[in-house]
C-alpha cells in the first residue's frame, strides 16, 4: 500500500506477464508433494535436473519459485481436495492461487469477468478491458505510471489466465464468456476458507 493525497492506495504488481498459467507444472508439483517429497527437494528437482524441462535455469528458477509461492498461498485442505476434482475445477484451483497473489489480476476477475456473468451478456470486448485499466489508471498513480506497453502485456497475459482456465473462449472478435461448474466440495471449501470474492467471481454473483 501507497499513500495518495493521504489516502491508502493499493500496491500493484505487473510481474505476471513474465509468467504463466502452468497447470501442468502446478499438477505435477502437488503430485509430488503427496509423494512425500519437500519443497527443498522440488526446487533441487527443478534446478539440478530441470524437471519441469525449462529452456534455462533463469527460467526453470522463476517457474519453481512461482509454482512454490502458489502452493504456499493456498490453505492445505485445497490441495487435498486438488486430485478428487475434475479437471476445470483443478484449473480453478490453480486460477484460485494466482487471484490471491496478483491483487490487479483478482480485481479484473471480479469486476470485469464476474459482471459479464451477472449481466449475461457472454462477450467481453477489448473496450470492456480498456475501460478497466482506464480507471485504475484515473484513481492509482502507480497503474498511471505503466507503458501501454505494459498495459497490452498486461491485457493479453489475463485473457490467457482465463482461457486456460476454461473462463474464456477466443472469438473473432470477442471472448465467449464460459460460466464453471464448481464441484460442490470446492464450493462448499472457499466459503469455509473466507474466500467468497473469489467464490462470487466464479459464480458470478
Amino acid at each position: 500500500m501507497f499513500e495518495k493525497d493521504g489516502e491508502i492506495m493499493p500496491q500493484y504488481s505487473a510481474s505476471i506477464i513474465t509468467h504463466s498459467f502452468w497447470f501442468t507444472e502446478f499438477s505435477q508439483y502437488l503430485t509430488l508433494l503427496e509423494q512425500g517429497l519437500s519443497q527443498q527437494d522440488i526446487r533441487e528437482m527443478a534446478l539440478e535436473e530441470n524437471y519441469f524441462q525449462q529452456q534455462s535455469t533463469a527460467r526453470a528458477k522463476d517457474m519453481e519459485r512461482t509454482l512454490e509461492r502458489r502452493v504456499n498461498v493456498l490453505d492445505h485442505d485445497y490441495l487435498e481436495l486438488f486430485p478428487a476434482l475434475d479437471l476445470d475445477n483443478q484449473k480453478l484451483i490453480n486460477l484460485l492461487s494466482v487471484l490471491k497473489l496478483n491483487r490487479l489480476f483478482d480485481e479484473f476477475v471480479y469486476e470485469v469477468y464476474r459482471n459479464e456473468l451477472l449481466l449475461g451478456d457472454e462477450r467481453l470486448h477489448g473496450y470492456e478491458i480498456e475501460t478497466f485499466f482506464s480507471q485504475k489508471q484515473s484513481v492509482n498513480n502507480q497503474v498511471a505510471g505503466w507503458k501501454e506497453q505494459t498495459i497490452r502485456r498486461l491485457t493479453g497475459t489475463f485473457k490467457t489466465f482465463l482461457r486456460e482456465a476454461n473462463l474464456l473462449s477466443a472469438q473473432e472478435e470477442y471472448d465467449l464468456v464460459k460460466r464453471p461448474l464448481l464441484d460442490i466440495r470446492f464450493e462448499m471449501l472457499l466459503r469455509s476458507e473466507g474466500d467468497l470474492r473469489q467464490l462470487a467471481s466464479f459464480l458470478g454473483r
